[in-house]
């Protein structure tokens, strides 16, 4: 950026590199396609596709993303270009737009999740078993008798290889259930993934972007907290038992990112020096029961607000 933002007014840097940036996104999203070992850099497509956004118009940001697309599409077929398109390159589209427009990196994030879940639901609609056949397709391997006798191999005894061939088993009865609740909480840590480099990236470079610790003051409309009771009672009922274990954990992913924030919000305040905070921060991110334990607290920050605990008192006058 060029110069400081005024007041009401944000900053549009120059128009550089747009094209680059859409291939990069693009190779980070064949680069797993190509060499399996490298899959996990197809998380972070949608960094530079937000990037382009903050750096280029929309018009010129869509026409590039499209090229990229196409360039996905020739490598690796029609399929996989519109899996990067909407999947990975929309997403990051909408957390660049609500920056650009002043709504803020929570304001995109909520966008971004809206599209994936709208598109995870198309694509149950149209074709639920495929992407449950890609769900269990982890667990083929798994189930085989090579797996059993590669264990056995590794040093482990007769009864914790098949302990664990059991274990794994029950998770894969649980995933042929869950499956699309996963696909929504995949989705949900791609843009959560994707938000944190972005905001690295601009506190170093273009803090004139954000807004402060807007994630902080995360906190979800009550009437979630009444669909998360609703879900837990409906998981009685036989006919309705998947649907309701799908919302249930869809919920409890939100209110677990509602719980981290906390987490955060009260790790900020903390009077010791960051080393510190960051060790406190990551106890709670290892612990085995985080999951749960931060789904508890953001459900019940609904009714008690842990956050003013940490307010500073005002002053009388």
């Amino acid at each position: 950026m060029s110069g400081s933002a005024t007041v009401g007014e944000r900053p549009q840097p120059q128009t550089a590199g747009g094209l680059w940036l859409a291939l990069a996104s693009a190779a980070l999203f064949g680069a797993g396609l190509a060499w399996p070992e490298l899959r996990p850099l197809a998380v972070a497509a949608p960094f530079p596709v937000s990037l382009l956004r903050l750096k280029t118009g929309p018009g010129l940001a869509a026409l590039v993303v499209f090229l990229a697309s196409a360039v996905v599409g020739a490598s690796f077929g029609p399929g996989y270009a519109l899996a990067f398109l909407f999947f990975f390159a929309a997403p990051g589209l909408l957390i660049g737009e609500a920056l650009v427009r002043g709504r803020g990196l929570v304001r995109g994030c909520g966008w971004a999740f809206g599209l994936w879940i709208l598109l995870a639901g198309a694509v149950l609609l149209v074709d639920h078993q495929a992407l449950a056949r890609s769900a269990l397709a982890l667990f083929e391997y798994d189930k085989s008798p090579r797996f059993l006798a590669d264990l056995k191999e590794m040093g482990f005894s007769a009864e914790a290889a098949e302990a664990m061939v059991e274990q794994l088993a029950l998770f894969r009865r649980v995933v042929a259930v869950v499956y699309p609740a996963l696909f929504v909480i995949g989705g949900g840590l791609l843009v959560v993934l994707n938000a944190t480099l972005l905001k690295a990236y601009l506190v170093r470079r273009d803090p004139a972007w954000l807004e402060g610790g807007e994630f902080e003051g995360l906190r979800w409309p009550f009437g979630l907290a009444v669909l998360f009771v609703a879900s837990a009672a409906l998981v009685l009922l036989p006919p309705v038992q998947p649907v309701a274990y799908n919302v249930l954990l869809v919920l409890a992913f939100c209110f677990a990112l509602s719980g981290l924030a906390i987490v955060i919000y009260y790790v900020r305040r903390l009077a010791a020096p960051p080393l510190f905070r960051a060790a406190v921060l990551a106890l709670v991110v290892m612990n085995p029961w985080r999951f749960q334990i931060l789904a508890l607290v953001g459900l019940f920050d609904l009714w008690f607000d842990f956050r003013k605990w940490a307010e500073p008192p005002r002053a009388e006058g």
